[in-house]
């Protein structure tokens, strides 16, 4: 070999051999046994198939095993189609601007015959006899004519034999097991008008007739015996359907989400952004929503020759596309039912309201319209701190307020809720709506909520965080949240990631209710806090690094601003575990809760509520 330093000696320029071509092509098209896979199963769809069966032994390095009823390939052609850059799929430039097709570049069969031995029999239906003929590392070895069924049979095996670089480098044979199922059930799920079927090491994976739509074949593949939730619209150039997991359906990983554009499986940042942005706040962050998402748009928008592996494409209206996918999937996750509700009850026994059978809205009382509800916290704490936002009369330090339970009223000075008897007297105190009924708590954290032959289990710290987030929002929109001044400005010096963040949100910090300037280096003076958290923490310069910590956070995740702002406020004034409330302030924080947009939630999206039917628990005790 001609070292560096030396003079190289004149070469002359001359065309690779074919075999050289083809394997070199293959190192680009062919990555791992799962893009065998993919380009098989491609080819046998482009052929009209409507059953494709795959099979593989030690994760596709022994065999792979691709039979489908497609049209098969006449016997003159057979030699062609392993030619490099024969295709039958274009014919000029110009179709690759309106393809319908998975494959059009001619590379598939060469470059898989090129590291592996490869054997063909395929018969068209209306010929005689079918055509069988073998290729090792891209030789042809045999061709003849052979018995064969209507359709074509392709065996790869000892693939990248001839390539020990590249075989070396294969993960462990259960990750490419892995990514060889993936690829199959997206194959299936793309083409769900097709039977399939999936045996990895002579175990039947899956077995899939054809199906009328999208919904029979996905549940099936991804969580056989969950439900999914259909999608279904058009949004400006984009038609999408697909099914989606509910909220509780999710993963530390992307694994279980399948993109389509115009049935073409694809790897797209955009979309899974665009399907996570969906679901908002309804799953904890570092979490994965599951389901797939088949979009159908103009041929003529798309680039798929973008990449050998045709997994990437290029859009034209990418940004339209996010927008459609995200607003989509949002809207189907707002559907009534998707997380139980309360079926709530008139006082004849009728159910109230609206919508679908089970499900009913929760009526507001006159007194409460226009208002969010909030709890009346058993210590002397003001409303404003448990989401109220409550503003006192001005005639007398206490007067009646007609939304509260009856005997109780508020203390227009401190706030403080006052009545008769103890909070926890007297018998449970239903709600206004007569819906449902406080039965009691556990561990200071859970409040037990009884409806009908249903118990719901309500974390308090979650749910009035909701509250206080929607609550929040509502009043940053308007710019009236209100501040509470402190008697002594405080100073806090910060350190020079804090105050990168509180040069960035101040403005915002002084429309949330603090009234915070610089004061001269990193030194932030505070002569206003949130009233909303006046009175939760006693140190407001503590408070006050709490919360810039909280947004360089959230940014850090790329959270908004303004939400960012709402979900930290939130989050430290919500009641929290340990916080006892009483029966009416149980009632009223759940009427509070099922006023809110997303109510099943909070907003960092851990659940608000659990349901348990009375059907659970017999079956629990042997009683179903």
């Amino acid at each position: 070999m001609t070292r560096p330093t030396d003079s190289p000696a004149p070469q002359r320029i001359r065309p690779l051999p074919e075999r050289v071509v083809n394997k070199i092509a293959a190192g680009e098209v062919i990555e791992r046994p799962a893009a065998v896979v993919k380009e098989l199963v491609e080819n046998a769809l482009d052929a009209g198939a409507d059953r494709v069966d795959i099979v593989v032994e030690k994760s596709g390095a022994r065999l792979i095993k691709i039979v489908d009823n497609g049209c098969g390939i006449a016997e003159d052609q057979v030699e062609i189609a392993f030619a490099r850059h024969a295709t039958s799929k274009i014919a000029v430039f110009d179709d690759l601007n309106e393809l319908y097709t998975y494959g059009f570049r001619g590379e598939a069969l060469p470059s898989v015959a090129s590291v592996s031995r490869l054997r063909m029999v395929t018969r068209p239906r209306e010929a005689a006899h079918g055509t069988e003929i073998i290729y090792e590392g891209g030789v042809l070895m045999t061709k003849r004519p052979s018995a064969a069924a209507p359709g074509t049979t392709i065996e790869v095996e000892n693939l990248f034999f001839n390539t020990p670089a590249r075989r070396k480098f294969l993960k462990a044979e259960t990750t490419e097991a892995r990514h060889i199922s993936r690829m199959a059930m997206a194959l299936a799920i793309g083409r769900w008008d097709v039977a399939f079927s999936y045996t990895l090491n002579e175990r039947k994976m899956f077995a899939a007739p054809a199906a009328e739509a999208v919904a029979e074949r996905v549940p099936t593949l991804l969580s056989p015996g969950r439900p999914f939730l259909p999608v279904a619209g058009e949004a400006g150039p984009v038609r999408l359907s697909g099914c989606i997991g509910r909220p509780d359906m999710i993963q530390n990983n992307r694994y279980g989400q399948f993109f389509f554009i115009n049935r073409r499986f694809i790897q797209s940042a955009t979309l899974a952004h665009a399907f996570l942005a969906g679901y908002g706040e309804l799953i904890p962050k570092g979490m994965f929503p599951v389901g797939a998402l088949l979009i159908e748009v103009d041929p003529r928008e798309v680039d798929v020759n973008v990449h050998p592996t045709k997994a990437e494409v290029r859009l034209s209206n990418e940004r339209e596309l996010h927008e459609a996918v995200r607003r989509l999937v949002s809207e189907t996750l707002r559907q009534d039912g998707i997380v139980p509700t309360f079926p709530l009850r008139t006082g004849d026994g009728e159910k109230s309201g609206g919508g679908p059978p089970g499900i009913r809205p929760v009526p507001v009382p006159p007194s409460r319209q226009g208002v969010i509800p909030g709890v009346y916290h058993a210590r002397p704490v003001s409303l404003d701190q448990l989401g109220e936002f409550y503003r006192p009369p001005e005639d007398g330090p206490a007067a009646a307020d007609p939304a509260l339970p009856p005997g109780l009223t508020v203390d227009t000075v401190t706030g403080e809720v006052r009545g008769d008897q103890p909070a926890d007297s007297g018998p449970a105190a239903p709600g206004p709506s007569q819906g449902f009924r406080f039965i009691g708590r556990f561990a200071n954290l859970y409040l037990l909520i009884e409806s009908a032959e249903e118990l719901y289990v309500v974390d308090q710290h979650t749910a009035h965080e909701r509250v206080l987030y929607e609550e929040t929002l509502r009043r940053l929109a308007e710019q009236s949240l209100s501040g509470q001044s402190l008697l002594f400005p405080a100073q806090v010096e910060l350190s020079p990631e804090q105050f990168a963040v509180f040069e960035e949100s101040c403005d915002l910090l002084n429309r949330s209710g603090f009234a915070v300037a610089p004061f001269g280096g990193r030194t932030v003076t505070i002569d206003a806090t949130p009233s909303v958290l006046a009175r939760r923490q006693r140190s407001p310069d503590t408070m006050f690094l709490h919360i810039l910590d909280d947004l360089g956070s959230l940014r850090r995740a790329g959270q908004d601003l303004t939400k960012a702002m709402a979900q930290s406020i939130a989050c430290r004034a919500a009641v929290m575990a340990g916080d006892r409330l009483s029966e009416h302030e149980a009632v009223h924080l759940l009427e509070a809760l099922l006023q809110c947009r997303d109510r099943y939630s909070c907003p960092h999206g851990r659940p608000t509520f659990v349901r348990i039917t009375r059907s659970d628990l017999d079956r629990q005790f042997g009683r179903a």
